[in-house]
């Protein structure tokens, strides 16, 4: 089932607890690879992540900077390596 991630500010993923990071590095992993692969192409106009607040398609900079700054933060905690 594909996902929907609200964008968290990289202050706001240091103060998560680790499960709940991991939780939402698996939704960032189910999100659909892209609009144009997703049954929503043809049916609906592309969102705008910066309309919605919310990532949903991985080929986008939003996902990858979410991805990228949730391995961070990650890589910081010392029950993660």
């Amino acid at each position: 089932m594909a996902s929907k991630v609200v964008i968290k500010t990289i202050e706001a993923l240091n103060e998560m607890h680790t499960g709940s990071l991991m939780s939402r590095r698996a939704a960032l992993l189910r999100c659909e690879e892209s609009f144009e692969l997703s049954d929503r192409n043809g049916y609906e106009t592309k969102p705008k992540v910066s309309e919605t607040g919310v990532i949903e398609f991985k080929d986008t900079p939003e996902w990858q900077q979410a991805y990228s700054e949730l391995k961070s933060v990650l890589s910081t905690r010392d029950n993660i390596r």
